[in-house]
């Protein structure tokens, strides 16, 4: 991308201020050029306004111009989409990637606990592997990660490879900016999330080791509850380091993702070198 830059962000709550207890209903940013801004704040504006968790009444929408030097250009996660019966099957199946990417049976079940019981805080949990304790310096804040999004360069072949395999919404193209960013994070060892959006019952676990892993179910349809925790090795890295680059490092993919297919979660560990019996 070139030229003038901009980072708009939105974020909407009904009943108030987000700060002030409103309730969550919508938020998302772009990475755009001064010719695009328009077209990207109407577009933010109408999804707040719009949303399926309800009409927002407190929105807010900030712009920042971006140097071309403060870009970190990073190559997106690959996508991977394990097919399940319902979000159960689906649980199990971010327990047994979880224990892939290297942590206990304990870990897993603990991390997965954990963002099943918290879905009211505004960020991510970012939790300790080691501990399990939770590190974000506001627990009723969570931690943001922000800065990030596609070229504006490569959305016509990005629509057209996510169209192919029937994926092409705001949810994964969102997602997969995120965690491809989030992962590469000093000392960050894996993504879990599902979304809080009634109608949208997909979620994922995305890492270094596996890339974007989607499922297509992790919560059942008409729940509103959703969030996203970040596993984080202490051993690996400091959190002074690691929240810096999530909360301040501007990054920008600009290739298009590889697209690995669909399958079960038994075809998903064989591929991977992982087969248990559980």
């Amino acid at each position: 991308m070139k030229g003038r830059l901009y980072n708009v962000r939105m974020r909407a709550a009904r009943g108030g201020r987000h700060e002030a207890g409103g309730e969550h209903v919508s938020g998302a940013e772009r990475i755009v050029s001064g010719e695009a801004l328009k077209k990207t704040v109407d577009s933010l504006l109408e999804r707040a306004l719009k949303h399926s968790k309800g009409k927002a009444d407190f929105i807010s929408i900030t712009l920042e111009e971006i140097k071309e030097e403060e870009i970190v250009y990073i190559p997106p996660l690959p996508i991977t989409t394990v097919e399940v019966e319902n979000y159960i099957e689906g649980r199990k199946g971010v327990i047994r990637c979880l224990e892939a990417i290297g942590l206990t049976s304990w870990q897993a079940k603990s991390i997965l606990s954990m963002l099943e019981n918290t879905s009211s805080i505004r960020g991510a949990i970012l939790v300790d592997i080691n501990s399990l304790e939770r590190l974000e310096p506001d627990l009723s804040r969570g931690v943001r990660a922000t800065g990030m999004d596609w070229s504006q360069d490569i959305l016509p072949r990005l629509n057209l490879v996510l169209d192919e395999e029937g994926i092409n919404n705001s949810h994964v193209r969102e997602a997969v900016a995120l965690a491809s960013k989030v992962v590469r994070a000093p000392g960050m060892v894996a993504e879990v999330c599902w979304s809080d959006d009634p109608d949208y019952t997909a979620g994922y676990v995305a890492s270094k080791k596996f890339g974007y892993v989607r499922f297509t179910h992790l919560k059942p349809a008409g729940d509103a509850r959703g969030g996203r925790i970040f596993c984080f090795d202490t051993e690996q890295a400091s959190l002074e380091e690691c929240m810096s680059w999530l909360e301040k490092q501007i990054t920008v993919i600009n290739q298009v993702p590889s697209i690995n297919g669909k399958f079960s979660i038994k075809e998903l560990l064989r591929r991977i070198g992982y087969e248990t019996n559980n």
